[in-house]
């Protein structure tokens, strides 16, 4: 095998360790866990608390060039500590509704007082498609399951209640390639069955005005910065996920792009408030570019390829007959969810090869198909690059949890790791596969590719939604650099992929399942020419 060297990820210690300029703001969590704070060293004293997603909670990162900071991290450096502390409850992931049912929420409600101040930021996960997090951005303040209901309920008067003054600050938009910035890269999403689209950040406003509650338009503001740009020049407000601008994580943003905002929410509110005014250092000034520097863990590893016959390279798939081999691999949660059956499961019987991801009843899962990474377990076997194949299956889902991460069918990919828990893979593969299946009704994904570190997906309605009992035929059929997919009754599809970027000798192709899954997968045949 030639070995090919390659840039890749390195762990990094902590937040403090990687950017001594930022100790004052470094989260204090893994990346695979979220902050939660249930008391407050200090209550005394005047707070500015801040609640809201990803685009504002604390980070530390472990596999970025450019780490992930959320806006939150990053208020206090241009505010003096001996007049207020920044308190940031912000957390990965959370809407207005299910940020209510974490430690972090109680924490909130249980300190803040009078004279204190409260940034309120969500929008980016209230408009996913998922009972837990959805809320409705057209109904009324009165109306329970509504945006404006769930923000002026649960935030804006309850600050209100306890003497504090609450701010609303619209989501940041989501970077696009393009200079248009319409639909979801703004926040103005279309229905997806049942649930109802429309704008966040208008109900937002709406709300601000309704109550006379303070508004920082970031939509507004990132929007404007952003068409004033080349799209190569606003890669350097968000995060990298490795040294490739290709990598860019498009919803986060890095620590310039957090300092950035930060700075015009901070300027945003002194403007509007005399005594949140006298807060402020004085003399601050707008960040520059130059403070963004690369994790300087980033280090060049090599990648050695994958030798059947090298005992070192052994999965713990050890009862998987040759020329088929078994992995685990990528963002699986831990290295003791690859090495735990339960988590990610392989087994041949009777002509059968059973799979899974996580656990059948829903309760833990493992990997995920997603924008920034993946982590999958991989039936598969290894292809001279220069050989044609067709790879053929059927899947009959035996478990399925609705999740727009979970994913499940035939992959050919560049590259391939054994049992290796590594969330800096982000290489290229064509895969014929089921993802966003969370949605109950609309399009959802059948095929998809990863190319130059980007998701791409065609979306379809053909086959019914997967649920457990659904059978489906896949193929996947590979001539030159061409690939052709096939998913059940849906039309063939073709994405052209040069699959040796990083192996220029072999092609990976099988079968996989990612998240919480369960299938069983019959008539599978690999024919190479």
């Amino acid at each position: 095998m030639k070995k090919i060297v390659f840039v890749a990820l390195a762990l990094i210690a902590t937040a403090t360790a990687l950017f001594a300029q930022d100790a004052k703001t470094a989260a204090n969590e893994k990346v695979e866990k979220v902050a939660t704070t249930g008391s407050i060293a200090n209550p005394k004293g005047t707070k500015l608390f801040v609640v809201g997603d990803s685009t504002l909670s604390p980070f530390n990162d472990v596999a970025y060039y450019h780490p992930r900071n959320g806006y939150g991290m990053r208020l206090q450096d241009y505010l003096n500590p001996k007049k207020i502390e920044v308190i940031n409850l912000a957390m990965s992931g959370r809407s207005s509704k299910s940020f209510l049912t974490e430690i972090n929420y109680k924490t909130l409600v249980n300190n803040i007082k009078k004279g204190d101040y409260l940034i309120i930021g969500f929008g980016h996960n209230d408009e996913k498609a998922e009972e837990d997090r959805y809320t409705n951005p057209n109904g009324s303040k009165e109306e329970a399951g509504s945006f404006k209901n769930s923000l002026y309920v649960n935030y804006v008067k309850m600050a209100k209640d306890k003497g504090a003054t609450p701010i609303l600050c619209t989501p940041i938009v989501r970077r696009v390639e393009g200079i248009k910035y319409v639909g979801s890269a703004v926040h103005i999403v279309a229905d997806q069955g049942s649930y109802k689209g429309g704008d966040y950040p208008k109900a937002i406003r709406e709300l601000g005005q309704e109550t006379d509650t303070m508004v920082v338009d970031l939509t507004e503001k990132t929007k404007n910065r952003y068409l004033t740009m080349l799209p190569e020049e606003t890669l350097k407000f968000h995060a990298w996920l490795s040294h490739k601008p290709n990598s860019v994580d498009n919803t986060h943003l890095n620590m310039y792009g957090a300092a950035v905002n930060a700075y015009d929410v901070v300027r945003d509110i002194a403007s509007k408030d005399k005594k949140f005014a006298k807060f402020v250092l004085k003399d601050i000034k707008e960040p520059q570019p130059s403070m963004l520097t690369p994790n300087p863990k980033y280090i060049v590893p090599t990648y050695d390829g994958f030798t059947p016959k090298d005992k070192s390279q052994q999965s713990s798939f050890k009862k998987i007959k040759e020329p088929w081999f078994g992995t685990a691999f990528g963002d699986c949660g831990s290295a003791s969810k690859i090495a735990t059956r339960r988590f990610n499961g392989i087994e041949e019987k009777d002509g059968i090869v059973r799979m899974n991801s996580g656990f059948e009843d829903g309760s833990a899962s493992s990997g995920k198909i997603a924008s920034g990474n993946d982590g999958l377990c991989f039936y598969f076997q290894q292809i001279p690059v220069t050989k044609d194949f067709t790879l053929k299956a059927k899947a009959k889902i035996v478990y399925i949890n609705k999740n727009n991460q979970v994913s499940f069918g035939l992959m050919a990919r560049d590259d391939i790791y054994i049992d290796q828990d590594d969330k800096s893979i982000n290489s290229a593969y064509v895969a014929c596969a089921a993802l966003g299946v969370a949605k109950d009704e609309g399009a959802w994904t059948s095929s998809f590719e990863r190319k130059d570190g980007e998701l791409i997906q065609t979306k379809t309605t053909s086959e019914k939604l997967p649920v457990a009992g659904t059978v489906v035929d896949l193929s996947l059929t590979k001539k030159g650099n061409v690939y052709t997919v096939k998913y059940g009754k849906n039309p063939a599809q073709s994405y052209t992929a040069d699959l040796n970027e990083i192996d220029t000798d072999y092609i990976y192709a099988g079968l996989f399942t990612s998240r919480c899954v369960t299938v069983e997968y019959s008539d599978v045949s690999l024919q190479i020419q």
